[in-house]
């Protein structure tokens, strides 16, 4: 049995069903059955679990021979959700070594000299860290943005269209708010106001070639260790302007903003807003970091196909009727 935590989120929701599709027993972990309706028609079991409530895990844990875990606190709902995620995730390792768990897959992000300062990159580190003083064979996959996240983050509709349980969906009031004012900028003003550099590159990953990985992840018997897997091309901010003028048929013009100023606003908004808090918190960290990989030779390492290209999803998208 494969314990999926984090299972209705964009990306652990992916994983069940790409698991599911390829026949493997699965337990979704989820906080409400009721809005795992979905994840239970494809066959998976639903285990009420919660990492911020400690004592719920064992049960969540019981008969499992492998974790893939892709919860995080990204956009947490309360101010406070981030620390106690990070405790949930070291009982999590804990409880899963002492459990019996073989293996034990992360969704991970890069590191970068901002790892202390932004709680999803602090609790990713720490998870690592107690993953190697474990005695369970795991992996780390270190994951750059996802193009259908960070594309919509930079003031696009586009790369939502057509996906489910999206992170940016969520009915967080202060999300919606800012999406709504920020969600269409390329399409209506032909404005992309970016993380950072214009030059800045980064190897954007599609969230379903990052499922598949992680899928895949489980049954790779090559060794434990942290792992970066990047998407087929590392294309910096202008370029990716470029690849919406193409698809849209317009001028589109790319702004930079400072990391400074997403600093400012995390702290600001986090007793508040902790939602928006948290993506500013991302921006930062985007802003001062880059993902210029070629990784290759992990996926082939985990035995994925061709991955998607920024320019194949984009024109994927456009093609879908809103």
């Amino acid at each position: 049995m494969i314990l999926v935590v984090g299972a209705t989120g964009q990306v652990g929701s992916l994983v069940v069903r790409r698991l599911r599709a390829d026949g493997e027993p699965v337990r979704a972990m989820v906080r409400d059955p009721q809005s795992a309706a979905d994840l239970a028609a494809t066959g998976a079991e639903l285990a009420m679990a919660d990492l911020a409530r400690p004592e719920t895990l064992d049960a969540a844990l019981d008969g499992v021979t492998a974790v893939v875990a892709t919860a995080n606190a990204t956009v947490p709902v309360r101010p406070g959700d981030s620390a106690a995620v990070d405790t949930g995730y070291a009982e999590l390792v804990r409880r899963a070594e002492r459990s019996g768990v073989s293996r034990f897959v992360l969704a991970s992000v890069p590191v970068t000299d901002l790892d202390d300062l932004v709680p999803v990159a602090r609790t990713k580190r720490r998870t690592e860290q107690l993953l190697a003083e474990s005695g369970m064979s795991w992996m780390s996959l270190r994951m750059p943005p996802f193009t259908e996240v960070w594309l919509a983050l930079v003031g696009s509709e586009l790369p939502l269209r057509g996906e489910e349980r999206t992170t940016l969906g969520r009915a967080y009031p202060t999300l919606r708010r800012f999406r709504r004012i920020t969600g269409r900028t390329v399409e209506r003003r032909g404005l992309m106001v970016v993380p950072g550099p214009r030059a800045a590159r980064q190897a954007f990953l599609s969230v379903h070639d990052a499922a598949a990985a992680l899928a895949a992840a489980v049954r790779c018997e090559t060794g434990s260790g942290a792992v970066e897997l990047g998407g087929p091309e590392a294309l910096s901010w202008t370029e990716v302007a470029g690849i919406y003028e193409r698809v849209l048929g317009r001028r589109v013009r790319v702004v930079s903003q400072p990391a400074a100023g997403f600093a400012v606003l995390s702290r600001v908004l986090a007793p508040v807003a902790p939602s928006l808090a948290g993506v500013m918190a991302l921006d930062r960290l985007i802003a001062t970091s880059e993902t210029d990989w070629d990784t290759a030779d992990a996926a082939r390492r985990l035995g994925l196909g061709p991955l998607r290209t920024v320019e194949e999803i984009l024109r994927e998208k456009a093609a879908l009727v809103r």
